[in-house]
């Protein structure tokens, strides 16, 4: 038996437990998230799709997203209890299926991948802020927002399934309207605008973390206030660019060029010195002493 755990396996949660109840959009909501984010579930989500576009041939792709956010899960859960009659599937997808429990436990601090998250009721006092959240989109945009709950939801059955998640509060990210992205990268959010959509689960694997810094303002509140938003570097992790740097020297190959290749230039340079060289005697002049000079002299003045 093989149970996906996902890439929020690797975590840490601290702080006082505490108990919640889950009602039924936010049941129907989460079930139908964990599935889509599951990539064992890939082929139901296919064949969900082809059944709406049997029975609706002139569906609209946000009419299949909505029908995936509300039918999906409830599809998902039929098909495969009805498909044990003929088929064997592992005990995990079978408890997996059922929904979880509407029990669930929270903390306020989760540590994973380098990040220190807090809910934002814990942390919205303290100096430092650790739960604002970033998500990338499916398009450009990315989706800003801040941890409001960090779950913990269990599972129906024997395998004993268990998922953290965190609960999120998404601000708007239309571009000119809860959203702006300045020409250098420098991405700005309205805290007065909320996303439309009720989204709110994201699975810690998933997420980076993010702080917003609220622009100076000279009033004290206007709906206009924006909040510049920065990705925070995950603990342990270098940043570093993508690009290979190539090096200066291959190995792989001579290093000698050929002679082919090579272009060898004479120039002539006149000589510019103020001072007078000293002449060389070429090596084949016979050397002639100081003392034979004045002996010849001598042989002169006798002649004469």
């Amino acid at each position: 038996m093989s149970i996906p755990e996902g890439p929020n396996a690797i975590r840490r949660i601290s702080g006082q437990c505490s108990t919640g109840w889950l009602n039924d959009e936010d049941n129907t909501v989460l079930q139908t998230f964990t599935m889509l984010n599951c990539e064992t579930f890939s082929p139901y989500e296919r064949m969900f799709e082809e059944y709406m576009t049997l029975n609706v041939p002139d569906i609209t792709p946000a009419a299949m997203q909505k029908a995936k956010d509300t039918k999906f899960a409830d599809w998902c859960k039929d098909y495969i209890n009805d498909a044990t009659q003929f088929y064997t599937f592992p005990m995990w997808m079978l408890d997996f299926v059922q929904d979880p429990r509407r029990s669930y436990r929270s903390w306020p601090i989760c540590h994973t991948r380098g990040y220190t998250f807090h809910t934002h009721n814990h942390g919205q006092n303290k100096r430092t802020q650790h739960y604002g959240v970033c998500v990338p989109g499916t398009n450009e945009t990315d989706y800003y927002g801040l941890v409001q709950e960090i779950m913990m939801v269990e599972y129906h059955g024997d395998v004993g399934l268990k998922v953290m998640v965190f609960k999120c509060s998404w601000f708007e990210n239309t571009a000119n309207r809860g959203m702006r992205i300045h020409p250098f990268g420098l991405v700005d959010v309205s805290p007065r605008r909320q996303y439309a959509k009720y989204d709110p689960f994201v699975l810690p694997g998933n997420c980076d973390q993010a702080s917003f810094i609220p622009y100076p303002r000279v009033r004290r509140q206007s709906v206009d206030d924006w909040w510049a938003c920065a990705k925070i570097i995950p603990r342990g992790i270098r940043e570093t660019s993508e690009i290979a740097l190539t090096a200066w020297q291959d190995d792989r190959r001579d290093q000698v060029a050929e002679s082919s290749l090579l272009r060898v230039e004479t120039h002539v340079v006149d000589d510019v010195s103020d001072y007078d060289i000293a002449p060389v005697n070429p090596p084949n002049d016979e050397y002639v002493s100081d003392g034979d000079v004045e002996a010849d002299r001598d042989s002169d003045d006798d002649s004469e």
